[in-house]
């Protein structure tokens, strides 16, 4: 609490005390009381009360009983998985890798893709969805013979595409998909099928 404070208090209550004791200065408060109107002295009353009204709020005001607001932690950024992590995790495995076990996940991974597939020539072709499920399903849509095997009806030597899974250290299956998500990706790109 400051000095000002400390000071106007005092000096209210002073006040405050003078014109309720009155007795001491009688005559004075007599003639002052006497000589004014009935404004005068409800102006008084209302100066008196607000007097007294002042005492808390001038008591309140001390350092001690100030509660500051504390500023909230600073927001933080929230970690998302990179685009893509679940089909990566699903293609990696091993219900994925299994021959017999993966069957209903190949086949799930494949509809993905070849929903993916269609879309992306549907944009890059510009041509409706029937068009483009056309060119997926006789597997036109791709220079890639893996990717095209894989979507489409062609049919792509095993003995070939496990050669060329085996230096990777990854599946025919997964090779094969892994073209297949190069193919489109490029197709999105712009690059030639």
């Amino acid at each position: 609490m400051s000095a000002r404070q400390i000071l106007l208090g005092v000096c209210g209550l002073l006040c405050l005390g003078l014109g309720l004791v009155g007795g001491g200065v009688g005559s004075l408060v007599t003639e002052v009381f006497s000589g004014t109107g009935a404004d005068y002295k409800l102006m008084m009353v209302l100066s008196a009360v607000a007097l007294v009204a002042a005492v808390p709020v001038v008591v309140s005001g001390r350092e001690r009983n100030l509660d500051q607001a504390e500023t909230p932690d600073p927001e933080v950024p929230v970690d998302v998985p990179p685009a893509g992590r679940e089909f990566d995790e699903t293609i990696q495995g091993w219900r994925f890798r299994t021959p017999l076990v993966g069957i209903s996940t190949r086949k799930q991974v494949k509809r993905r893709l070849r929903k993916a597939a269609v879309e992306a020539v549907m944009r890059a072709e510009n041509c409706d969805r029937s068009r483009a499920r056309r060119l997926v399903r006789r597997g036109d849509w791709t220079d890639d013979s893996e990717a095209a095997a894989f979507l489409g009806n062609a049919t792509q030597s095993v003995v070939r595409t496990t050669a060329a899974a085996l230096p990777r250290r990854v599946t025919p299956v997964e090779y094969r998909v892994r073209r297949t998500v190069e193919a489109i990706y490029g197709l999105e790109r712009g690059d030639s099928r």
